[in-house]
């Protein structure tokens, strides 16, 4: 993963109380990305960090939309997504992820990159079952010819004689 100053905060300079920043995640911040299955999106990052005297609190507010592969046709669509993180780095000697939430930091560190938890952050929000929305009358807006290949190949069960052999059997 390429670092790019962008999601690089400036804590060491932080006065003691809030601080808001606004940044843009761009195509750029998951081509940058190793392993990642979105390639493109357009999303909006609010950070408000409360800075005190041993600890910072990072609240994340994620909106916009992500490029991913629907399930069921295999086309590419927008999938909307949104949500609210929050991350507390309290000052120590070493570096070390108490909790989900909760990290360690050493207390002469100056930045702290956030990329790693922003691309978490995302793929979290990513619904676990991704297709296409339906239209306004219920259709599916899923590419017809896949839909119509998938029905094509549909395997048809039907019950087996012997299936019907045990419905027969009564046990007393």
């Amino acid at each position: 993963m390429e670092k790019s100053g962008e999601y690089i905060i400036p804590v060491k300079g932080l006065d003691i109380g809030v601080h808001r920043f606004r940044i843009n995640i761009g195509n750029s911040f998951f081509e940058s990305m190793d392993f990642a299955d979105i390639k493109k999106g357009d999303l909006t990052l609010n950070l408000s960090v409360e800075k005190e005297s041993n600890l910072m609190v990072f609240n994340f507010k994620l909106s916009g939309t992500v490029n991913v592969q629907c399930d069921r046709c295999l086309d590419y669509f927008d999938q909307n997504i949104a949500g609210n993180f929050k991350l507390i780095f309290k000052n120590s000697d070493h570096y070390e992820e108490i909790t989900d939430e909760v990290i360690n930091i050493p207390s002469e560190e100056s930045r702290i990159d956030i990329s790693r938890y922003l691309f978490e952050f995302i793929n979290l929000m990513i619904p676990i079952k991704k297709v296409h929305a339906n239209d306004e009358f219920g259709n599916s807006t899923c590419n017809p010819e896949m839909l119509e290949k998938l029905e094509e190949y549909k395997v048809r069960k039907e019950s087996p004689q012997w299936k019907n052999a045990l419905k027969s059997i009564k046990l007393e």
